[in-house]
């Protein structure tokens, strides 16, 4: 049995990584730590966890002793703590941005502060796992991809390997409110979110830059992206409707068979009609979907922004890195609604 610590446990992130690891087969909690509550006990940071309730939290990295943390923490935490762990032997799976992005400038482009950590920044693996499995199996260092990238790479990464897209892309996507994390903000306030929708992130949410890094190492072309992100009142969730530009030569009647193919070895990707968000929510599935407006090609992709998007794919990354099968704990159907 693997020991995995989650760091960040305070968060959504951090709750989501714990429910699905209370039953994972072969991956036992053994820490869990909160810098913002220190000396907690499970059974009160989270309550409707109550096989954790035996766990108290402790305060740092420092005291992590386990074969693979798991980082759910705020931009420019990670980067903190990351070398000291990797010194120790602990495999590291990044749930936060402070490893996605190829180079120090552009970090601090996007996020506006200094990457502390750029040796190891040049080492860590994208873990958009479907198309990047062989390098996180052997990787100690992994950059789980955040929601939206996820969301719209899936769609677009074979289309765009098969030469079939040209620019400029479109990407309307929307997201639940737990997309923006479990701190407080104006916006996402229930009396700001609920019964509205919001777009947010203009002109450029950090997501694109990793968007655009992504299909670099994908070695795929880059056509220009249009990503307009909208907050909508659910709690988990995003739905991306995608309008691509077809490539002279494309033929988009066989799109959705070159999805199915891109995806046939995976057990969490599935390509059928438009989906709903309540097939994904609370589990490491995406749904894709290809169909016309009019004669315009459109794409769907739908996966839950703590799932797919988040904490289950983080586990999953984590699987083939200790050697574990990419679906163990990650069998839990959708709630379907």
């Amino acid at each position: 049995m693997a020991r995995a610590a989650v760091l960040g446990a305070s968060g959504y992130l951090g709750g989501e990584l714990l429910r699905l690891l209370t039953n994972h087969p072969r991956l036992a909690i053994a820490q869990v730590v909160s810098s913002g509550h220190p000396g907690t006990s499970l059974a009160a940071l989270h309550p409707e966890l109550p096989a954790l309730a035996g766990l108290t939290t402790v305060a740092g990295a420092d005291a992590v002793d386990a074969d693979l943390a798991f980082l759910a923490q705020p931009p420019g935490e990670a980067m903190k703590v990351v070398p000291g762990l990797l010194e120790r032997g602990i495999k590291v799976v990044d749930l936060g941005p402070d490893y996605r992005l190829p180079s120090p400038e552009l970090y601090a482009a996007t996020y506006g502060m200094p990457h502390a950590d750029p040796a190891h920044l040049s080492e860590a693996v994208y873990g958009l796992t479907e198309w990047f499995s062989e390098p996180v199996r052997s990787a100690r260092l992994v950059a789980n991809p955040g929601c939206y990238p996820t969301a719209t790479l899936l769609a677009l990464a074979p289309l765009l390997a098969a030469g079939e897209l040209a620019g400029p892309v479109i990407v309307d996507a929307k997201s639940g409110t737990s997309g923006a994390g479990a701190a407080l903000t104006a916006a996402t306030h229930h009396p700001e979110a609920a019964l509205t929708v919001q777009p947010y992130g203009l002109p450029s949410h950090r997501h694109l830059p990793e968007m655009r890094s992504a299909l670099e190492r994908l070695d795929t072309p880059a056509p220009p992206l249009v990503f307009v992100p909208h907050l909508v009142p659910v709690v988990r969730g995003i739905l991306c409707s995608i309008y691509p530009t077809p490539a002279p030569a494309a033929h988009p009647d066989s799109w959705a068979d070159a999805l199915r193919a891109a995806y046939a070895g995976s057990p969490f990707v599935h390509v059928g009609g438009p989906p709903r968000l309540g097939w994904a929510t609370g589990t490491n599935h995406a749904f894709l979907s290809v169909t016309r407006s009019g004669e315009a090609p459109v794409l769907f992709s739908a996966l839950d922004n703590l799932g797919k998007g988040g904490a289950a794919q983080a586990i999953q990354n984590a699987n083939l890195m200790l050697g574990l099968p990419a679906d163990a704990g990650l069998t839990a159907a959708g709630f379907g609604v």
